[in-house]
C-alpha cells in the first residue's frame, strides 16, 4: 500500500502531533503529563502523509509497539505503507519486522521493502510514484542499479561527488518555487551514459566544468542556467527561457545558432564566437563579452541596460549609439567604433581605450565617467555635465580645450595638464564659460 506525501510538515510539526501517544499531554500544572491516549491508524495515515523523516516513522512505529498485540494487527497497512517505496533506515527496519513478526505478515512486509525497478524518486515534500528518500544525498554506488533518478526535493541538491548517473535525470514540473539560495548543483559532474536531463520550470542550475553533457541539453525550463568551461560541441542548439540568467564563460564550441533575445542576463566572457553569424539580444539585458573573441559584424547590443566589452576588438563594428542606457563598461576594448554615442549612458567606463576615431564625445548629465589611460582624444572635451569624471594618466597633450563645470572638478579628475601646453582649461561656471559651451552646444 502506497501512501504518497500529500501535505508536508515539519519535523517538529509531526513531533507535537504524536505527543499525546507518546507521553501525554502536558498538565496545567505544568509539572505533571495527562496519561497516554492510543495511537490510532486515522493519526498514522497522517504522519505518512505529511512526513518520511526517520525521527518521526520512527516514533509512530513506536507508539504502535507499545499496544497490546491484539490490536497492533490493525496497524498493518501502517507498517506496509512505511516501506511502499519509500526508503527507511535499518533502526527502523527492525522494528517493522518485530511489529510484522507478532501480527504475522513478515512476507507482505518483505514485498513491500522491495524497490521499484529502473526508477528512483528523491522528495522530502511529495511524491507521486517511485522510491521516497527521506535524504538529499547517498552513496556513489547507490544509484548504480536504476535508469532513472527522478529529483523532487525543495532543498538545495549538490551532486558533485556521483561517477556514475542513470540514464535519464529527471526534475520535474511542480507548483514549487525556487528560492534565490536554492538551486541544483551539478557543478563538475560527468553525465557518461547519461540520456537525458529534465529540469522543473524556474529551476537554478549549475553545470559549470561538467563533461559528457548528453545532447540536445534541455535548459528551456531553467530560470538560472550556468555552463560555465563546458564543451558544448554536441549541443545542435540551447533554448533559453524567457528572462533567464544564461552564463556561459569560457565555454567551448559553442552551437553555431545561440539566441539570447529572450534573455535578461548574458555572460560569455572569454568565448570564441567565430562560429556565430549574428547575436541578437533582449532590450535591457545586462550583458557581459569581455575577452570575447570574433565577435559577429554588426553586433547590436545599443538597447542593452549594462554592455561589458572589456578586452574586445570591436574592429569592424558600426557606429553604436547607447539609447535608454543605464550603464555601459568598455574598459580596454580595442579599435572602438568611430563616432560612439553614449550621450544617454550614466555610466561610461573606456578606461585605456585607444579614442582616436571619436570626432566628439558627449555625455548625460549627471553621468559617471571613466577616461583614465585614454590617448587621442579629440581636439575638444566637455567634461563639465558629468557627477563624475576619471581623467588619471589621460593623455591630453594634444587637446586643444578642455571644459570642466569649476575647478573642483578638474581637481577630482586627477586630470595631468602636460608642461607648455598650449590648450585652454574652460570652467561653465565662469560668465564667458557659460557663453562659450552655449555656443560650442549650438554649433
Amino acid at each position: 500500500m502506497f501512501v504518497d506525501i500529500e501535505n508536508f510538515k515539519s519535523v517538529v510539526a509531526i513531533e507535537n502531533l504524536l505527543i499525546p501517544y507518546k507521553r501525554g499531554m502536558l498538565a496545567p500544572d505544568k509539572k505533571s503529563y495527562f496519561p497516554k491516549e492510543t495511537i490510532t491508524p486515522d493519526v498514522c495515515f497522517e504522519v505518512l502523509r505529511s512526513t518520511n523523516a526517520p525521527r518521526n516513522i520512527k516514533d509512530m512505529l513506536v507508539c504502535i509497539s507499545e499496544l497490546p498485540i491484539p490490536e497492533q494487527a490493525q496497524f498493518k497497512d501502517i507498517v506496509l505503507a512505511t516501506f511502499t517505496q519509500r526508503e527507511q533506515p535499518k533502526d527502523i527496519l527492525i522494528l517493522a519486522e518485530k511489529l510484522a513478526h507478532v501480527s504475522n505478515y513478515e512476507k507482505e512486509l518483505s514485498e513491500a521493502q522491495k524497490l521499484d525497478e529502473g526508477e528512483f524518486l528523491l522528495s522530502q515534500k511529495y511524491c507521486s510514484r517511485g522510491l521516497v528518500s527521506y535524504q538529499n544525498s547517498f552513496a556513489p554506488h547507490a544509484l548504480d542499479r536504476f535508469d532513472k533518478l527522478i529529483c523532487l526535493s525543495h532543498d538545495k541538491i549538490n551532486f558533485q561527488n556521483y561517477s556514475r548517473f542513470p540514464k535519464i535525470l529527471e526534475f520535474p514540473n511542480s507548483s514549487e518555487v525556487y528560492f534565490a539560495d536554492e538551486y541544483i548543483s551539478l557543478n563538475g559532474c560527468n553525465f557518461d551514459g547519461v540520456k537525458k536531463i529534465n529540469f522543473k520550470d524556474g529551476a537554478r542550475v549549475n553545470l559549470a566544468f561538467a563533461q559528457n553533457l548528453p545532447p540536445q541539453l534541455d535548459v528551456s525550463m531553467c530560470s538560472f542556467i550556468r555552463l560555465a568551461n563546458c564543451d558544448l560541441s554536441n549541443q545542435a542548439n540551447l533554448r533559453f527561457k524567457d528572462g533567464a540568467e544564461v552564463n556561459l564563460s569560457c565555454a567551448q564550441n559553442l552551437p553555431p545558432q545561440l539566441d539570447f533575445s529572450r534573455c535578461g542576463d548574458v555572460n560569455l566572457w572569454c568565448c570564441d564566437l567565430k562560429e556565430q553569424s549574428s547575436l541578437c539580444f533582449k532590450e535591457g539585458a545586462v550583458i557581459n563579452l569581455g575577452f570575447t573573441q570574433n565577435l559577429p559584424a554588426c553586433l547590436d547590443v545599443t538597447k542593452c541596460q549594462e554592455v561589458t566589452l572589456s578586452g574586445c576588438d570591436l574592429i569592424g563594428q558600426p557606429s553604436w549609439c547607447f539609447q535608454n542606457t543605464d550603464m555601459v563598461l568598455m574598459v580596454e576594448a580595442k579599435n572602438l567604433p568611430s563616432n560612439l554615442d553614449v550621450s544617454h549612458c550614466m555610466v561610461v567606463n573606456l578606461r585605456k581605450c585607444d579614442l582616436r576615431d571619436q570626432s566628439q564625445l558627449r555625455f548625460k548629465n549627471g553621468a559617471n565617467v571613466n577616461l583614465s589611460h585614454c590617448v587621442n582624444f579629440p581636439s575638444r572635451l566637455d567634461v563639465s555635465m558629468c557627477n563624475a569624471i576619471y581623467l588619471s594618466g589621460a593623455y591630453v597633450a594634444d587637446v586643444k580645450e578642455i571644459v570642466f563645470k569649476n575647478q573642483q572638478q578638474m581637481k577630482d579628475s586627477d586630470v595631468k595638464i602636460p608642461d607648455n601646453w598650449k590648450g585652454k582649461v574652460i570652467y561653465t561656471d565662469t560668465i564667458f564659460g557659460k557663453f562659450k559651451s552655449l555656443f560650442n552646444q549650438g554649433r
